[in-house]
């Protein structure tokens, strides 16, 4: 069922992405629901965070060297492990270097060299891009890692918690860019930061088009009914406006007697800006149903979720989640195969009634998507004209008993 991750991690970043532009615009009028929780002792413990702080430079070290040497071999773990104590003195460079400028210059250099020199100098065009591009995203990442949270850190000093709720969600998304570099290769990934679905500007100019269109399409259709048809319609229309705002409203009434209203404002949010990117939703027979079910949901996801002055990215994780896996729940509808059909779909179709390479494949294949002849077909095959007629009209009969 998760085969297929690539596509839910990266719309969870595009809407993660969304979802903080809008926290960013709450801070800027002062509605600031996203600082720091401070449900905890804020204890220093100094071993903790020593720890800690040793164990986060290697890992964004790793990420980094891995992704801009385009390696993930054990070679590399190696690498970054045996150059730790010098990553180290650069790591603590600002203890005696005021300027974060100059700091910065040489972090970005000596990482930078570290590439290369693992790399064995080679390559240093393709390599210099990778590294330049996932910088910038490191920088980025951290940046709205931050933003939402209090800026007020320094009074947080050497505090293991608060260390690491600031980079919690930073650490989630190094992941995930990581496992979807290694996934579906770098050029994809970053054209997926173009937030196509979600943020693109110019995707939402060709969805407002497609929007008007389709009104203007329905509201002649609308023109065209009798009049009882219409006030059907109008009366089905507001009936179900009012249905569906009585459950969001029940929803957001449990969240708020559980102290998760914000968490479960994000966990909506997140599931309708991805509900029709992974295609229809899963839908029950009646309201009632979809009632209790969606109350009961909430409520779960609410119940394990974490609060929000931990992490946002773990709700959006979950409604994203919560839109995908609805969507797999839709009974797929599978169309008989027909002449000219594309490649991709004639294999997510037939390779659910028969394998890759079997004889029916390939004499489906040559039929449907080569538009090759019966006949030509029986002359290769060694099969007569109505033999192969029957192959695919049972193939397609099979193809039917899936809907």
């Amino acid at each position: 069922m998760f085969k297929d991750y690539d596509k839910y991690f990266t719309v969870s970043l595009k809407v993660y992405l969304f979802v903080l532009f809008c926290t960013f615009i709450l801070k800027l009028v002062g509605l600031d629901y996203f600082g720091i929780t401070s449900d905890f002792d804020l204890f220093p413990y100094k071993t903790l965070y020593a720890i800690y702080t040793y164990i986060l430079l290697y890992f964004t070290t790793l990420i980094l060297l891995s992704i801009s040497c385009n390696d993930k071999s054990k070679k590399i773990k190696f690498y970054v492990l045996i150059t730790y104590p010098f990553s180290f003195i650069i790591s603590n460079l600002p203890r005696y270097i005021q300027s974060y400028p100059i700091y910065f210059i040489i972090s970005f250099s000596y990482l930078y060299l570290l590439c290369l020199i693992f790399t064995r100098f080679k390559n240093i065009k393709v390599v210099s891009k990778r590294y330049v591009v996932f910088t910038i995203l490191n920088i980025f990442y951290q940046f709205i890692s931050l933003i939402t949270r209090d800026a007020r850190v320094d009074s947080f000093n050497n505090s293991f918690i608060v260390m690491f709720i600031l980079n919690f969600d930073y650490i989630l998304m190094l992941l995930i860019s990581y496992n979807l570099y290694f996934k579906i290769g770098g050029k994809k990934l970053w054209n997926h930061y173009q937030v196509e679905e979600v943020g693109s500007s110019l995707q939402k100019k060709i969805n407002l088009k497609t929007l008007l269109k389709n009104l203007q399409k329905n509201w002649h259709k609308f023109k065209k009914l009798d009049r009882e048809t219409k006030l059907a319609g109008i009366i089905y229309f507001i009936l179900s406006f009012i249905w569906n705002t009585f459950t969001l409203v029940v929803v957001l009434f449990i969240a708020k007697l559980n102290n998760t209203l914000i968490e479960c404002i994000f966990i909506i949010s997140s599931f309708w800006l991805s509900k029709k990117i992974f295609g229809k939703a899963f839908h029950l027979k009646s309201m009632i149903q979809c009632f209790v079910i969606s109350n009961l949901t909430y409520y779960i996801l609410n119940r394990i979720t974490l609060n929000i002055g931990i992490s946002i990215l773990i709700q959006i994780l979950l409604g994203v989640g919560l839109s995908y896996l609805t969507s797999k729940l839709v009974k797929k509808m599978y169309k008989p195969l027909y002449r000219g059909m594309p490649k991709e779909l004639f294999e997510e179709t037939i390779l659910k009634v028969t394998d890759k390479g079997s004889l029916k494949y390939n004499i489906c294949y040559d039929y449907f998507v080569n538009r090759k002849s019966s006949i030509s077909l029986s002359i290769k095959y060694n099969y007569s004209k109505d033999g192969i007629d029957k192959i695919k009209d049972r193939i397609n009969a099979k193809i039917k008993e899936l809907n």
